[in-house]
This record gives structure tokens, sequence and C-alpha cells, in this order.
């Protein structure tokens, strides 16, 4: 599963974005240290952005090293036809992933749900996909998060913390409901960088915002959207491109030694505990300074994750060392 990494943000109309022009935004994208680009594909049963040259973007937005991913608001009326749209637009494009922008139109429609989830999945049985919607699914009972849920391969909430300050508390809520739910999926947050009805995000509650999601661990970030920033609020646009996202720097696996355990003890003030060898598998516990934990088994060759008696945890991420051998 190939989730986004690090920083992205979401492109609404393409041709507002630089003008449509591909060297341009694939530059911009690279300096503002972004790894993922999602760019709207369809609408319901119709292509979107059509008026530019999609496939020379993405061509551009890979020369530089930044993924091009695309997203789709479905509506359910017809959710054969959506489907289809999307796996034609996933085809033709050659999109790293895809991810469905479903909201107020799927609400109280579980069988069209469904019916979208196995129609695309049946269309695209190797695609990496995630669901973009809302932030606290205990307000949305309604949606029907099951029949999504169990056919995607990571969530991605909206937290657009509108006429409020508390970015980093409405995340922490945000993932707390949706590391509750079943399955336990990735979670990769979208953020709010625009403005609206006379609304402005400050730059400390983006920094915040991303703060908290490092903290916590996250595989990736987003934010909508790119002509909103870019247009309105160049200087929220320098503080996300500023932002230094660490870099996954896995370490060499430790062996165990022969006829004994291995024990390790955890030399960071505070280890994440999660469910599978990886940032993008959702944190079940944690361990203090000072713990020490018997390896049960290691994720090589790449990764330095090891497991122990209570799941899996990282030796060293983002240049820090977080076990070392007892």
């Amino acid at each position: 599963m190939n989730l986004p990494r690090g920083k992205g943000y979401f492109i609404w109309i393409a041709s507002r974005c630089e003008g449509g022009e591909p060297a341009r935004i694939a530059e911009m994208a690279a300096r503002a240290g972004l790894s993922h680009i999602l760019i709207k594909i369809a609408h319901g049963i119709y292509n979107y952005n059509i008026s530019v040259d999609l496939p020379a973007i993405i061509t551009a937005l890979r020369s530089v090293g930044v993924e091009p991913w695309g997203w789709h608001y479905v509506l359910g009326d017809n959710p054969v036809g959506e489907a289809d749209r999307a796996i034609r637009r996933m085809i033709e494009l050659e999109l790293t992933g895809y991810v469905i922008n479903a909201e107020k139109e799927y609400k109280n429609r579980p069988a069209a749900a469904l019916t979208f989830m196995q129609r695309l999945r049946s269309g695209l049985p190797g695609a990496t996909v995630g669901l973009s919607s809302y932030r606290y699914p205990s307000v949305h009972p309604e949606f029907p998060w099951f029949q999504f849920r169990s056919n995607i391969d990571f969530d991605m909430p909206q937290i657009y913390w509108m006429f409020a300050t508390n970015s980093a508390q409405q995340l922490q809520r945000s993932y707390d409901e949706f590391i509750s739910m079943s399955p336990m999926l990735p979670y990769l947050p979208t953020g709010a960088a625009f403005t609206e009805h006379g609304w402005v995000p400050m730059a400390t509650e983006v920094v915040q915002f991303l703060d908290r999601a490092v903290d916590m661990g996250v595989p990736a970030v987003n934010f909508w959207e790119w002509y909103n920033t870019r247009t309105y609020l160049p200087a929220l646009w320098d503080v996300i491109a500023r932002y230094p996202w660490p870099a996954e720097e896995p370490a060499p696996a430790p062996e165990p030694p022969v006829g004994q355990a291995l024990v390790m003890s955890v030399v960071a003030s505070a280890l994440n505990v999660r469910s599978g060898p990886g940032i993008g598998y959702p944190i079940v516990g944690s361990l203090s300074a000072g713990d020490q934990v018997i390896v049960q088994d290691i994720a090589a060759p790449t990764e330095a994750w090891v497991q122990h008696e209570t799941g899996w945890s990282a030796v060293k991420y983002g240049g820090k060392t977080y076990l070392e051998r007892a």
C-alpha cells in the first residue's frame, strides 16, 4: 500500500492554480516541500478539470518527485456510474492513488455507498484508496462510514476549524474518534488553509495543527486549497512551505543474539506502540523512557521496526533514536 507521506495540497480548479501551467505548478510544489498533490479528476459521473492538460501536470509533478493523486466528489445518485468514471480517470491518468470525497449526498444511503465501493474495487483492485469526509464521525452517524471504510486503505478527514482557534484539539478529537472505529486505518488529516465567510486561519493555528500531527506520528497531512491559499493567504502558504516535516530515516534492523532474547530499552521520553511495523498503522499504546521490551520480531530489511509484547515500535525515526539494546 502506497500511502501519501509528508505535506500535501488539494487542487480544486487546476486552471486557476499558477494559470494551469504544469511546470509552474510542479516548481511551486517542489519549492514548498510538498510530497503529494491531490487533483480533482471527477464530479459525480463527469470528468473534472478538462480545460487543462492534466497529463502534463501529472508528468511535471512526478519529474520533481511529487506524487499526483486524484480526488473525486461523489453524489450517490448513480453509484455505478460514479465508480466507472473513477476507474476510467484513474487508468487514463495513471495516478498514484485515489481519494473519495463523500459528504452529505451519501448520508442515509448505505446501499449506494456499498454499490459504489464494490464497483470501484472490482475495477481498481490494486489501487490505494482513501476517504475524505467529516472530521467527527460521532456527529454524522447517518453517514455510511462502515460501507466506505470497509473497502478503503486510509482515512483523510477534513479538520476545518472555521470560526475557532483550537486546531490541535480538533485534530486530536478527530484522531481519537477514528482510531476507535473498526477497521482501524491509517489516519492522514487535511487542515484548513483557506478563507471563507470572513474567517481566516492564523499562522499559529496552522503550525499547531502541524505540530500535533507530527507528535501523533501520522504519515502525512494535507491542506485545502491551493488556489485559495496562494491567492488570498500567500503568507500562510509560506508558513506551510517552511514547516520542516520530519524525514523518515530507517535504521538498520537489529539482529537478536542467537539462543537468547533481544531486550531493548526506551531511550526517548515517549514511544508510540502501533498495530503494525510503520507509521501508517494506528497507535495502540505508548511506552516511557526506561521501559524495556523483549523483541519478538523485526521488520527487515528496509525498516527498523520491532515487535514486542504490546505491538510494534520504531527503533529510529526522523533522525531520533527511540530504542537501544539493553
